[in-house]
Protein backbone atom coordinates (compact mmCIF):
# COMPACT_ATOMS: atom_id res chain seq x y z
CA UNK A 1 0.00 0.00 0.00
CA UNK A 2 1.57 3.62 -0.94
CA UNK A 3 2.05 5.92 1.72
CA UNK A 4 -0.98 8.27 2.78
CA UNK A 5 -0.16 11.74 1.53
CA UNK A 6 1.68 14.03 3.20
CA UNK A 7 4.16 11.26 4.85
CA UNK A 8 7.51 11.00 4.84
CA UNK A 9 9.03 7.26 5.25
CA UNK A 10 12.18 6.75 7.64
CA UNK A 11 14.16 5.76 4.51
CA UNK A 12 13.79 9.73 2.79
CA UNK A 13 14.86 11.10 5.64
CA UNK A 14 18.26 12.98 6.35
CA UNK A 15 18.44 11.14 9.46
CA UNK A 16 18.52 7.89 7.88
CA UNK A 17 21.54 8.20 5.75
CA UNK A 18 24.22 7.39 8.41
CA UNK A 19 22.87 3.85 8.17
CA UNK A 20 22.64 4.41 4.57
CA UNK A 21 26.37 5.01 4.22
CA UNK A 22 27.10 1.91 6.88
CA UNK A 23 25.13 -0.20 4.66
CA UNK A 24 26.85 1.33 1.03
CA UNK A 25 29.98 0.66 3.16
CA UNK A 26 29.35 -2.72 4.02
CA UNK A 27 28.54 -4.09 0.46
CA UNK A 28 31.26 -2.28 -1.02
CA UNK A 29 34.02 -4.30 1.36
CA UNK A 30 32.23 -7.39 0.69
CA UNK A 31 31.92 -7.24 -2.39
CA UNK A 32 36.17 -5.82 -3.20
CA UNK A 33 36.90 -9.15 -0.89
CA UNK A 34 35.01 -11.31 -3.20
CA UNK A 35 36.44 -9.36 -6.63
CA UNK A 36 40.04 -9.50 -4.88
CA UNK A 37 39.92 -13.32 -4.23
CA UNK A 38 38.80 -14.31 -7.98
CA UNK A 39 41.62 -12.00 -9.57
CA UNK A 40 43.68 -14.24 -6.93
CA UNK A 41 42.67 -16.88 -8.56
CA UNK A 42 42.60 -16.24 -12.37
CA UNK A 43 45.46 -14.17 -12.53
CA UNK A 44 48.54 -14.60 -9.92
CA UNK A 45 47.84 -18.05 -9.86
CA UNK A 46 46.43 -18.75 -6.47
CA UNK A 47 43.97 -21.88 -5.47
CA UNK A 48 40.89 -21.68 -5.60
CA UNK A 49 40.31 -22.32 -2.06
CA UNK A 50 41.23 -18.69 -1.76
CA UNK A 51 38.58 -17.69 -4.03
CA UNK A 52 36.29 -19.96 -1.39
CA UNK A 53 37.76 -18.52 1.83
CA UNK A 54 37.35 -14.43 0.15
CA UNK A 55 33.48 -15.62 -0.66
CA UNK A 56 32.65 -17.11 2.68
CA UNK A 57 34.79 -13.69 4.60
CA UNK A 58 32.08 -11.59 2.37
CA UNK A 59 28.88 -13.56 3.40
CA UNK A 60 30.34 -13.36 6.97
CA UNK A 61 30.72 -9.46 6.73
CA UNK A 62 27.47 -8.98 5.72
CA UNK A 63 25.63 -11.37 7.90
CA UNK A 64 27.05 -9.30 10.86
CA UNK A 65 26.74 -5.87 9.50
CA UNK A 66 24.51 -5.76 6.45
CA UNK A 67 21.47 -7.10 7.80
CA UNK A 68 21.40 -5.00 11.26
CA UNK A 69 21.88 -1.92 8.81
CA UNK A 70 19.29 -3.07 6.71
CA UNK A 71 16.95 -3.52 9.25
CA UNK A 72 17.65 -0.08 10.58
CA UNK A 73 17.10 1.89 6.51
CA UNK A 74 13.71 -0.29 6.12
CA UNK A 75 12.06 0.65 9.59
CA UNK A 76 8.43 0.34 8.44
CA UNK A 77 8.07 4.25 10.16
CA UNK A 78 6.52 7.52 8.46
CA UNK A 79 6.17 11.01 9.78
CA UNK A 80 5.08 14.18 8.43
CA UNK A 81 6.79 17.39 7.84
CA UNK A 82 5.77 18.71 11.53
CA UNK A 83 7.96 15.88 13.00
CA UNK A 84 11.33 16.24 14.50
CA UNK A 85 12.59 14.15 12.23
CA UNK A 86 11.98 16.36 9.36
CA UNK A 87 14.35 19.38 9.29
CA UNK A 88 11.70 21.83 9.30
CA UNK A 89 10.08 24.05 11.85
CA UNK A 90 6.86 22.63 12.66
CA UNK A 91 3.19 24.82 11.56
CA UNK A 92 0.96 22.17 13.02
CA UNK A 93 0.35 18.42 14.83
CA UNK A 94 3.08 16.11 14.65
CA UNK A 95 2.05 12.80 13.29
CA UNK A 96 3.75 9.02 13.83
CA UNK A 97 2.46 6.00 11.75
CA UNK A 98 4.00 2.61 11.05
CA UNK A 99 2.95 0.35 8.56
CA UNK A 100 2.04 -3.15 9.72
CA UNK A 101 2.85 -6.78 8.13
CA UNK A 102 -0.55 -6.11 6.02
CA UNK A 103 1.04 -3.31 4.38
CA UNK A 104 -1.43 -1.14 5.52
CA UNK A 105 -0.25 2.41 7.15
CA UNK A 106 -1.62 2.80 10.70
CA UNK A 107 -1.12 6.41 12.90
CA UNK A 108 -0.19 5.18 16.47
CA UNK A 109 -1.75 7.00 19.29
CA UNK A 110 -0.37 8.33 22.46
CA UNK A 111 1.40 5.53 24.08
CA UNK A 112 4.51 4.10 23.28
CA UNK A 113 4.74 0.45 21.75
CA UNK A 114 6.52 -2.57 22.20
CA UNK A 115 6.04 -6.12 20.43
CA UNK A 116 4.38 -9.31 21.68
CA UNK A 117 5.17 -12.57 20.12
CA UNK A 118 2.07 -13.77 17.91
CA UNK A 119 1.60 -17.49 19.05
CA UNK A 120 -1.12 -17.75 16.48
CA UNK A 121 -0.02 -16.50 12.51
CA UNK A 122 4.17 -16.43 14.20
CA UNK A 123 6.33 -13.18 14.04
CA UNK A 124 5.55 -10.29 16.25
CA UNK A 125 1.96 -8.33 17.13
CA UNK A 126 2.30 -4.19 17.91
CA UNK A 127 0.66 -3.44 21.17
CA UNK A 128 0.36 -0.24 23.32
CA UNK A 129 3.03 -0.14 26.20
CA UNK A 130 -0.01 0.53 28.64
CA UNK A 131 -2.12 -0.70 30.66
CA UNK A 132 -3.63 -3.90 29.14
CA UNK A 133 -1.56 -4.21 26.32
CA UNK A 134 -3.75 -3.26 23.38
CA UNK A 135 -3.44 -5.02 19.83
CA UNK A 136 -2.49 -2.36 17.15
CA UNK A 137 -2.01 -5.11 15.03
CA UNK A 138 0.93 -7.48 13.46
CA UNK A 139 3.99 -6.14 12.39
CA UNK A 140 6.02 -8.45 11.45
CA UNK A 141 6.94 -12.04 9.81
CA UNK A 142 10.21 -12.07 11.00
CA UNK A 143 11.04 -13.86 13.98
CA UNK A 144 14.06 -11.53 14.98
CA UNK A 145 13.31 -9.78 18.05
CA UNK A 146 16.81 -8.03 18.36
CA UNK A 147 16.43 -7.09 15.36
CA UNK A 148 12.82 -5.75 15.78
CA UNK A 149 13.27 -4.48 18.78
CA UNK A 150 15.87 -1.67 17.69
CA UNK A 151 13.28 -0.91 14.99
CA UNK A 152 10.55 -0.38 17.97
CA UNK A 153 13.35 1.75 19.53
CA UNK A 154 13.31 4.07 17.16
CA UNK A 155 9.46 4.14 16.66
CA UNK A 156 9.65 4.88 20.41
CA UNK A 157 11.84 8.08 19.77
CA UNK A 158 9.78 9.30 16.99
CA UNK A 159 6.63 8.90 19.50
CA UNK A 160 8.59 10.96 21.94
CA UNK A 161 9.78 13.53 20.04
CA UNK A 162 6.02 13.58 18.11
CA UNK A 163 4.67 14.74 22.10
CA UNK A 164 7.51 17.33 22.31
CA UNK A 165 6.27 19.12 19.94
CA UNK A 166 2.46 18.89 20.29
CA UNK A 167 3.02 19.99 23.94
CA UNK A 168 2.37 16.70 25.11
CA UNK A 169 3.46 15.52 28.41
CA UNK A 170 5.65 12.14 28.39
CA UNK A 171 3.67 8.87 29.51
CA UNK A 172 7.39 7.24 30.15
CA UNK A 173 7.22 8.62 33.03
CA UNK A 174 3.51 6.56 34.54
CA UNK A 175 4.57 3.98 33.29
CA UNK A 176 7.92 3.41 34.91
CA UNK A 177 5.96 4.27 38.12
CA UNK A 178 3.45 0.66 37.05
CA UNK A 179 6.80 -1.41 36.43
CA UNK A 180 6.49 -2.88 39.92
CA UNK A 181 2.92 -4.12 38.84
CA UNK A 182 3.69 -6.48 36.34
CA UNK A 183 4.20 -10.10 36.56
CA UNK A 184 6.85 -10.88 34.14
CA UNK A 185 3.96 -11.54 31.48
CA UNK A 186 5.79 -8.90 29.34
CA UNK A 187 9.54 -7.85 29.40
CA UNK A 188 9.73 -4.28 29.56
CA UNK A 189 12.59 -2.64 27.49
CA UNK A 190 13.40 1.16 28.25
CA UNK A 191 14.91 3.44 25.84
CA UNK A 192 17.86 4.34 28.28
CA UNK A 193 21.51 5.91 27.36
CA UNK A 194 23.22 3.38 26.15
CA UNK A 195 20.24 2.40 23.66
CA UNK A 196 20.36 6.16 22.25
CA UNK A 197 23.97 6.51 22.21
CA UNK A 198 24.01 3.30 19.58
CA UNK A 199 21.75 4.87 17.50
CA UNK A 200 24.27 7.84 16.41
CA UNK A 201 21.87 10.76 14.76
CA UNK A 202 18.87 9.90 17.01
CA UNK A 203 20.79 10.29 20.04
CA UNK A 204 22.00 13.56 19.25
CA UNK A 205 18.32 14.42 18.18
CA UNK A 206 16.97 13.65 21.13
CA UNK A 207 19.08 15.63 23.30
CA UNK A 208 18.98 18.76 21.40
CA UNK A 209 17.93 21.83 23.18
Amino acid sequence: MAVPKGLITFDKLDLCLPYKRQLQITIAVSSAITIIGFMLTLFAGFSILISLICLFLSVIIFILFGYETIALVKIPLAVDINHPFVDEEPIGKATVHVRLSNEEWQELGKHRIRIVKDELIGGFNLVEDYDDYKVIGHYSHSNKKPRLMKQIVIINQALSLRDGVNGVEDPIDDARERENLDYGLLEREWLDEEELTAEGPLAKLMHKD
